[in-house]
Parts: C-alpha cells; structure tokens; sequence
C-alpha cells in the first residue's frame, strides 16, 4: 500500500523572513522595512477607526439588526463556517437573514451591487458573486446574500427587493462605515495572533486591543490546541476584551463529501484507508489536512494554492499528474464552487469531492443561545 507523503510544502520566502526563520543581511534588511511599514500601516488603522468612533468619519446604519463576524488577521480564521451557523440558527428563530459580502476576487466589476440569492433560489455565477458568497448562496437556503464593496449599498439593494429583517456583515469587523449591533471576531487558535505583528511585518489587520470593539470572541479550530494552551489564550484575549464580553470555542466538524456538481453525496466512510489527493486554495491548508487525515484518509500528496488563488488550469494538470486510479481528490468546499465548472466539464473523471463541514460549539452554547436571543428581540422591536 502505499504511504503518506508527509512532506511541508515551503512557504513563501517573505513568510518564512517575517517568521525569523531565514538568517542574514537580506532577510534582516526584510524585516527592517516591513517593520517599518507596520509603523505606518498601525498609525493608520488607530487614526481611521479614532476618526469613525468620534464622527469625524461619517458612518450609516441599515434600518434592520446587524451582525458582524469578522478577525483581526488575514487568513483563514472560520468566519464562513461561523456565519453559516449564525444564518441557520436564525433561520430556525424563522427570522429573514441576509448576508453581506465584499465579494473578493470576483472576476466582475467588484463596484456592482448583485444579489446573489433571495430565499427561494441562487440567481448570480461564480464570476458575479466570488467563492465564499457562492458557498453561502449554496448552503444556506432560505436566506439572502448580497455582495458588493459598499455594504450598506448591498444591504439597501437587498432590503428593497426582499423582507429581510436582519443582516449578516461577513468580514467587517474593519468596515467601520457601517454600523452594527453585535461584533463577533473569530481567532483561529493555530495562530490567533498572526506573528505578533501588524501588516506588513506581521499578519494582524488590527492591534489586539481592537478585541474592545467585540461583544463575542470564537476560538476556533480549538482541537489543535491543548487544554493549557487554550487556558493561556483565553486569558490573554479576556486581557483586551470588555468585562461584559464573552469568549466561546469551536471546532470544525467534517459532516460529508459533496460532488462538484452537488447533485451526490457520500458518508465520510469513503475516505478511510483511500489514497487521497488534497487541493486546497486556503488560508490555512494545514488545518484543512489533518482534517482529511484524521478522517482515515492516505494522504498522498497535496496542493496548496495561495488563498482565492489559482486557476482551473493549474488544478487540473495537477491532478492529472498526480492521481492513479482509484485515487480520490479532496478539496474545500469554497474551492470546489470557485473550480467546479471548468473540472467537472473538462476532467471527465468520478471520485473528486467538496469536503463539506459546520462549526460545532465546544463551550459557550449559553452565550450563542443569548446572541440569538438577543437579535430576535431586536427584530420584534423593529416590527
């Protein structure tokens, strides 16, 4: 049978210099400038977010409840899996959510303010809407999402043409322009603070005390750390947080494999003792690795695209270079809506899967129930 091949793929050569992990004049050269410029990059973002909360800086409200789940790094930190939950929580209270994107690296104009979905059916493509508000639209029915730069504007665009009577901000916990009710930030655990530095010597958007603008804070990908690891984090975030804040964990539960074209499924089973290619255009694709491990899987080799990146050309030749028959290829879910049209037309090939998964609270449930709670007494005082 064959074997894993347990090989680190090398990071980029800046990542690895910002890290302390290369020696010598040029990398120290490196991080005197990107020292620099996280100078400048931190005066920047202190004097944007002092000008919005003393008005100096304009800002609007929509006429409805909002929620933002956004992070304080770059990267994947879990808000997707996280806004999944919160959409389908409210849709179960029978709420009429709506999700607002950006809509990054769509292939359109990203100044166009497109309905994605309303409840009933996905109305935008992939080009129009970008993977991430495409895999909400697919996932999340019953609920409408929007994508444009402006999100009041998406927000607006949306009210007018939907009984929407809340909205989802994903990604905004920076797009100060617009006003919200709650502010949940996700920390992903495997790395919560990005290197200790700001952009671009670090990977924090915002210093840690931003965590004084959250009324919730999700640890997530908490099974990659350990119970004292967990203790010293939760004290270093409580550190930044408002006493009357609250810290909730999570994990991500793999739930089954989705074919490209969504029409079949098949139980997690299928992937113990297969060889396994994984493909993933992620900002932590290690994570996603060990889950598909950790399921059984033989990880064979794998393909780590920068995050949002990489084009159907590349994949597939990847693929076909690599695989042997009765290999299985698994990749994310957001990947799959951003790759699937041109695989499925072009490889001909069964036994390539979306590995689909949800975000299951390990403790905290009591301060979800309340957020909840709390969102639909904001509706009922609207009505």
């Amino acid at each position: 049978m064959p074997h894993s091949i347990d090989r680190n793929l090398p990071t980029p050569w800046w990542e690895q210099i910002l890290r302390g992990e290369k020696a010598g004049l040029f990398a120290d050269s490196v991080r005197q400038v990107a020292r620099l410029g996280s100078l400048g990059y931190g005066a920047g973002v202190r004097g944007r977010e002092l000008a919005y909360r003393k008005g100096w800086l304009k800002t609007r409200r929509l006429p409805q409840p909002t929620v933002c789940i956004g992070n304080i790094t770059v990267g994947g930190t879990g808000k997707t899996p996280l806004v999944i939950r919160l959409a389908s929580d409210l849709l179960s209270r029978g709420l009429k959510p709506a999700v607002l994107l950006r809509g990054y690296k769509r292939e359109k104009t990203n100044r166009k303010v497109v309905l994605v979905r309303n409840a009933d059916r996905v109305l935008a493509d992939i080009d129009e809407a970008g993977d991430e508000a495409m895999e909400l639209a697919r996932r999340l029915n019953g609920c409408c999402v929007g994508v444009g730069s402006d999100r009041y504007a998406v927000g607006q665009f949306v009210l007018e043409r939907n009984p929407v009577n809340c909205f989802i901000l994903d990604d905004g916990f920076q797009h100060h322009r617009l006003e919200r009710d709650i502010n949940v930030v996700t920390i992903d655990v495997t790395d919560p603070w990005g290197g200790g530095n700001l952009l671009p010597a670090g990977l924090l958007r915002e210093p840690p005390d931003a965590l004084r603008r959250a009324d919730a804070v999700v640890l997530t990908r908490t099974g990659a750390a350990g119970p004292d690891r967990l203790s010293v984090l939760r004290e270093q975030i409580s550190a930044f947080m408002r006493p009357s804040s609250c810290i909730l964990e999570s994990r991500h539960e793999a739930v089954e494999l989705v074919s490209l074209d969504g029409k079949k499924r098949a139980p997690l089973s299928e992937l113990k003792r297969r060889n396994v290619l994984v493909v993933s255009g992620i900002g932590n694709p290690q994570s996603f690795e060990r889950t598909v491990s950790a399921l059984g899987a033989i990880v064979i080799d794998r393909l780590r695209l920068t995050d949002h990146g990489g084009s159907v050309d590349e994949v597939l030749s990847w693929i076909r270079s690599h695989r042997s028959p009765g290999f299985l290829v698994v990749m994310t879910e957001k990947d799959a809506m951003r790759w699937t049209g041109g695989l499925s037309k072009r490889t001909g090939i069964p036994g390539i899967y979306a590995l689909r998964m949800n975000l299951a609270l390990v403790s905290g449930q009591e301060h979800w129930d309340n957020l909840i709670n709390i969102v639909n007494r904001l509706v009922d005082a609207k009505k």
